[in-house]
């Protein structure tokens, strides 16, 4: 008699979740941004929030919880209710934070569900317009024959942009110093004053100054040559096969969450960039649309959590 208690009282809760994915959106939906207004985080969560919200018919709240960045704005939403109530817009950082902090709170790869990419950011390598460098070998020859004297500005320690310099330092066996500051405008004004020689930084923000003359585009990180800078060859092309480090944009909810539920908001995510509403706003804050599924997106995942992982080992990034 017990177990067939247990078997109706399982019964009965499995058709109860079956309801209620079937039901899904029942209630508002809450969008958690870990980081302040403004950066590509936020605006992801701004853009597309709108557009689920007419779709789900259900509003999509953004909420940004700037405070301990992705371990805890992250560590609201793998702790939430497995039930696509809760979306987190990620980043890099959630690869890149674990590797740095013994202590985060969860494990991206178990607590949380990715649902979907929504774009890559392309980043580039500059020199000031006085560095004798118009090329990556050129740059890395520079390096050699100057060892420690040449540096590079970054948005601060452990970012997407301090990785990819480091990355570059390691794999050219080259010794340069890392000067970080305290954003990007920051680190930009270093570099167009000629206080630090280089940088890796995102795409957009770079454009006026490299039109300008200022500063001068050397290769991009992403694998293909990007539109807006269709004569800046690839770090591949540039005598460094497989050296890939863009920034990333995308969306990702409970760990756990009903598949069914899942698919739902890959699909409308998926229909959201589609959109002029979404799609070409994106595009204009300088995301390059890259969508992938909820499948392919956490298998892209596991990849950015092991290279950078590889590329902290080989930095001067503290491991708190």
């Amino acid at each position: 008699m017990r177990t067939a208690a247990v078997f109706f009282i399982m019964l009965i809760s499995a058709l109860a979740i079956a309801e209620e994915v079937e039901r899904y959106p029942a209630r508002p939906i809450r969008y958690i941004v870990a980081s302040a207004p403004g950066g590509i985080a936020d605006i992801t969560a701004r853009v597309l929030g709108p557009v689920l919200a007419k779709a789900l018919r259900q509003p999509v709240v953004v909420e940004n919880r700037p405070a301990g960045g992705v371990m805890v704005g992250g560590d609201l939403v793998a702790k939430a209710p497995p039930d696509g109530y809760m979306l987190l817009s990620v980043t890099p950082q959630i690869a890149i934070v674990p590797s740095m902090n013994r202590n985060f709170l969860f494990d991206p790869r178990k607590d949380l569900a990715p649902v979907a990419l929504v774009g890559l950011i392309p980043n580039v390598l500059v020199v000031n317009a006085r560095t004798p460098a118009h090329t990556v070998g050129e740059l890395v020859e520079l390096a050699r024959r100057n060892p420690g004297k040449l540096n590079y500005s970054s948005t601060g320690q452990g970012t997407s942009v301090h990785l990819a310099a480091e990355l570059l330092k390691y794999h050219s066996k080259i010794s340069i110093v890392h000067v970080p500051y305290r954003g990007a405008a920051a680190a930009m004004n270093a570099l167009i004053a000629g206080e630090v020689d280089m940088m890796v930084e995102s795409m957009l923000p770079l454009l006026p100054h490299i039109r300008s003359g200022k500063i001068r585009p050397l290769a991009v990180t992403t694998a293909q040559r990007v539109p807006q800078l269709p004569q800046v060859p690839t770090m591949a092309e540039s005598g460094f096969p497989g050296f890939e480090m863009s920034g990333w944009t995308g969306v990702a909810t409970t760990g756990g969450t009903p598949a069914a539920v899942v698919e739902r908001l890959e699909a409308e995510i998926r229909n959201a960039l589609a959109s002029p509403e979404a799609g070409e706003v994106l595009v204009r804050a300088g995301v390059s649309l890259h969508f992938l599924g909820a499948r392919d997106f956490a298998s892209f995942l596991d990849f950015e959590i092991d290279k950078f992982a590889h590329a902290i080992r080989h930095a001067d990034a503290k491991i708190e």
